[in-house]
């Protein structure tokens, strides 16, 4: 097929409203992608900031250990300083935070469809209507 027969008298009207959707549909998506690029730039300057935060002062004889040569790695002061650094580190918290047996629960705001519902006071068994009596229906 030529492109002779496209641009034809009778096609002129689809290949306009081809071109107008399209011109739509390309600032549509240039006018959301400003929008999500202005609304970034907008809560980034909203959101407080914090004070800044102290890093822990490093201990000047800590310091030295660190930074000894390893020919003098073997330094008692040094040795005694890691042993305490290391019994910090490595220490049991005091206590735990809440109870170790008690599951945890990653989504508490989820019901839980899993669980047994509670127990409800109605008697396990439903008396049976008495033949006698009629329905209302009939």
């Amino acid at each position: 097929m030529k492109i002779e027969d496209w641009i034809a008298p009778e096609n002129i009207g689809f290949i306009a409203l081809g071109v107008v959707i399209g011109a739509i549909a390309l600032v549509g998506v240039e006018a959301t992608c400003d929008a999500d690029v202005a609304a970034r730039a907008q809560s980034s300057s909203v959101l407080p900031t914090g004070a800044p935060v102290e890093a822990p002062r490093i201990d000047g004889e800590l310091l030295r250990c660190a930074t000894i040569p390893i020919e003098q790695a073997d330094d008692p002061k040094c040795r005694a300083l890691w042993a305490e650094q290391r019994r910090k580190f490595f220490a049991p918290p005091a206590e735990p935070a809440e109870d170790a047996t008690k599951p945890l629960d990653m989504f508490p705001s989820a019901p839980r469809a899993l669980e047994k519902p509670a127990p409800t006071t109605a008697p396990k068994t439903s008396p049976a209507p008495k033949p006698s009596q009629k329905l209302k229906s009939e």
